[in-house]
């Protein structure tokens, strides 16, 4: 049964006073800067997005005994596979600014955009009040802990003062570059429709939502949002910028276990967009309806990763290609709200009436009707089952997280939720909070946030070419299909915005986001958010006042000339205490085996420097040393080749980016020595993993040559009590070793020949979209030859097919006659020789 229509009428509350003699919105030509860089994090800090990683609700992820100073009750990451990115665009038009900054993280925090907004606009004298936007990709394997936000502790652990400035440093220091970048520009905008038919990048995992018809033209079923959206960023002359694209996928590949950073699923489409240019043009990745995506890809972890970036390019660079900019003058506009989340004026307005929730009864012995849905299926109003004073959590699991702890409804989706009062006290527990604030503060407020720019040349979903004004929307959470969804069509019927773009897991955080008819289907998106089925759609109707209230004139209001949109307040906490070590040894290849070293490939045995010789795609190189604290010490690790006049020269990638560690060519991890407890003075020593095989393009043929590692780190110098910590660069190289090519495992039955290129059991790099970064891959472009005892001739395959990473032949049995060993060269050089019986 189709449900009743889902637009509101539009609510009439709260109404902004009438300010008279207010500036005109102006257009004016389009000026960027865009910026890239990576953020700053001590390796040890809790990665955030599974619960079990905490030692209270699971374990996940305890590699050894370390103890580290930047976590609580979660278990410390170990190394990096790729480090967090921040990409920036600062926009203006002579009238406004819009600062876009995109960080690969679990989710955005509002307390940093405050931060940004003050230390910006103090440095370039501009009002960036309202103006910044924070954006992250959901990696589940980024550093968490720089939110104040209570609730989501239990997703990154306790909040750490230094973790949070230095993730604004270099936010900052990112945004001020793209300040420092703007030129005059042209922007466009492209967006496509059911671009991923097959699901090979992402695929709906909500079956909950499977039994609903939400909209007339969506018929039940597995459903994703959609949409792809690219916005690009030409100089005037047409010259490529920057390219910030968007679609619906959770950073999952790795799971909880995982304890290297990752930008995960989503961070590798960008690295592969990346290198589609053939200049470092910065790249970044924005949400669409994520929160029931999941990733897609082939072969496992990392290598899965790579994979999806694989799968994806090709029709976003597709897109990225048919869209068209224009340097015309434009009109931009921002309104930032934090929305009212108070449980008494949670509002959703139907076409049959406003849903609200009922009044909250203390009293012990109250009990709600249990009538969720009238006789026409919809949402009866007010809403009694929900009857809980500070917020409910779990709701929608299939047995209570707490036996016999409800907020007393029998009903599901409710019977399972448990008192966010309740929840406070474990949580205050657990994580060591003396004072436990209730209601919680980050449940009060939603932030929020909408641009309105154009108009802008738009190459539409259909495949057509208008001129439109368009709606950058930005919503605190995990947005699902069906929320941004209707989103679109609210926009389109309420304030007439054919091209209202929405993005998720933006501005703040408050948990899953969907539209009261899903919610009440349950499920895991259900039990991730406070306030229940509304919450969702109330902050979506706040951020609609909004641009009604701000950008629909043409004239620059005041963002909240009332005062009832405040940022929520927290504590200011102060830095912590807890210094690095110092490492006077910091520098110094690691010469002799350690009693224990954390290697964190599975079955790769220890070695602490290259072997002379390594073969392409085969081989694993490892190289130690004695580092410095984590605290001060992120090495980066460059890979050198030597060049013909014996001089070495940095490897770059496709764009003309080094290949360092920050990105995935590389694993690196470190083991303090004791492992515990750190107040003690430590050891740090660092490991890294490099497989011979290109960044993206020609991953098996990576150039052959000699080459090593060049690495640049720092060592603590002492004297601070809290951050920042000083610090003394340290540098050295490994011992240089030779690349020479893979080889190729052959095998013969007397009718075919089989080869392949076999990539270690510990592998974490993709060879090839056809074979296992821990097994076999196809030889590609191969040369047979059959070898005789005084001559050797050609064989030419009369089919060939690719099964399970094995590249099989059939050749003609006679030319064999008398040979004595057939050869096998790929297109790259790579080789295998079989001899015959």
């Amino acid at each position: 049964m189709l449900l009743p229509l889902l637009l509101s009428c539009a609510s009439p509350e709260p109404v902004a006073p009438v300010v008279r003699d207010l500036p005109q919105v102006t257009p004016g030509t389009p000026t960027a800067g865009v910026a890239e860089g990576f953020a700053d994090f001590p390796v040890g800090v809790p990665l955030g997005g599974y619960t079990g990683r905490c030692k209270c609700f699971g374990n996940e992820g305890e590699y050894d005994d370390r103890r580290v100073a930047y976590v609580h009750r979660f278990n410390p990451s170990i190394g990096v596979q790729t480090q967090p990115k921040v990409a920036a665009l600062w926009l203006d038009n002579g009238d406004q600014d819009l600062v876009l900054i995109k960080t690969d993280a679990i989710y955005a925090f509002e307390g940093v955009i405050t931060e940004l907004e003050e230390r910006l606009g103090a440095a370039t004298g501009r009002d960036l009040d309202g103006k910044v936007v924070l954006a992250s990709n959901h990696s589940h394997a980024a550093p968490a802990n720089y939110d104040q936000g209570i609730t989501w502790f239990l997703g990154g652990d306790r909040f750490n003062r230094e973790v949070f400035e230095r993730i604004v440093g270099s936010m900052e220091a990112v945004a001020l570059d793209a300040w420092d970048a703007r030129r005059p520009a042209a922007i466009g905008i492209g967006q496509a429709k059911d671009w991923d038919p097959e699901d090979r990048v992402y695929a709906d995992r909500r079956e909950q939502f499977d039994s609903l018809e939400i909209f007339s033209d969506i018929p039940p079923g597995k459903y994703k949002d959609p949409y792809l959206t690219v916005l690009r960023v030409d100089t005037a002359e047409g010259e490529p910028m920057g390219m910030f694209f968007a679609f619906a996928i959770h950073g999952t590949v790795a799971g909880g276990d995982n304890q290297l950073w990752s930008i995960e699923a989503p961070g590798h489409v960008e690295a592969a967009i990346e290198d589609r240019f053939q200049e470092p043009v910065v790249v970044g990745f924005l949400q669409h309806g994520g929160g029931d995506a999941s990733p897609g890809g082939r072969d496992q972890e990392f290598a899965r990763m790579e994979s999806i970036g694989e799968y994806a390019a090709d029709e976003i660079m597709a897109l990225y290609d048919a869209t068209p900019t224009s340097a015309a003058p434009i009109r931009l506009e921002t309104v930032t709200r934090s929305i009212d989340t108070r449980r008494d004026g949670i509002r959703v307005h139907r076409d049959y009436g406003v849903l609200e929730y009922a009044a909250y009864d203390p009293s012990p012995d109250f009990s709600p009707d249990e009538v969720l849905y009238d006789e026409a299926g919809r949402i009866v109003s007010p809403i009694d089952e929900f009857n809980t004073e500070m917020g409910g959590a779990f709701c929608g699991e299939d047995t209570p997280l707490i036996p016999g702890v409800s907020i007393g409804s029998e009903s599901y989706p409710y019977n399972s939720c448990v008192e966010v009062d309740v929840i406070g006290d474990v949580i205050a527990g657990f994580f060591g909070l003396e004072d436990m604030p209730k209601p919680l503060p980050e449940s009060l407020r939603a932030k929020t946030s909408a641009t309105r720019i154009g108009p802008l040349p738009i190459r539409n979903a259909a495949g057509e070419e208008v001129s439109d004004e368009v709606l950058l929307a930005f919503f605190p959470g995990e947005t699902t299909a069906t929320y941004t969804e209707q989103f679109r069509r609210r926009a389109r019927a309420e304030l007439g915005y054919d091209y209202a773009i929405p993005f998720g897991f933006a501005m703040d955080h408050e948990g899953y986001l969907l539209i009261p008819e899903d919610w009440l289907k349950g499920g895991y998106e259900s039990n991730i958010n406070l306030w229940g089925p509304l919450q969702g759609e109330h902050i979506m109707e706040g951020l609609l006042r909004a641009v009604d209230d701000v950008l629909a004139t043409d004239t620059i209001e005041p963002h909240d000339p009332l005062g009832l949109y405040m940022d929520t307040q927290y504590p200011d906490e102060p830095l912590p205490e807890h210094a690095p070590d110092i490492t006077p040894e910091a520098g110094s290849p690691v010469t002799s085996f350690p009693d224990y070293l954390l290697v964190p490939l599975d079955g790769l045995p220890l070695e602490l420097a290259p072997a002379p010789v390594v073969r392409r795609v085969n081989d694993i190189v490892q190289f130690v040393w004695e580092g410095g604290d984590p605290g001060v010490d992120l090495p980066e690790v460059y890979l050198e080749v030597r060049t013909a006049d014996g001089s070495w020269r940095e490897v770059t990638t496709a764009s003309g980016r080094p290949v360092h560690s920050p990105m995935h060519d590389f694993i690196l991890s470190t083991t303090p020595d004791p492992l515990y407890p750190f107040e003690v003075a430590q050891r740090h020593s660092w490991w890294l993993a490099w497989q011979p095989v290109s960044h993206t393009v020609d991953r098996a043929g990576l150039p052959l040559g000699v080459y090593r590692f060049h690495i640049y780190g720092d060592s603590y110098d002492g004297g601070a009590t809290t951050w920042p910590w000083p610090a003394s660069p340290y540098e050295l190289t490994s011992p240089e070793f030779e690349v020479v090519p893979a080889d190729i495992a052959l095998a013969w039955d007397g009718e075919t020949l089989t080869g392949s290129l076999e990539a270690p059991t510990s592998g974490f790099r993709l060879i090839d979209m056809e074979g296992s970064s821990r097994g076999a891959n196809p030889v590609r472009g191969a040369m047979i030859t059959a070898i005789y005892e005084d001559a050797q001739a050609p064989l030419t395959a009369s089919e060939e097919w690719v099964e399970g990473g094995v590249t099989t032949w059939r050749v003609d049995t006679a030319a064999l006659s008398g040979a004595v060993a057939i050869s096998v060269r790929d297109e790259y050089g790579n080789a295998g020789l079989l001899e015959l019986d």
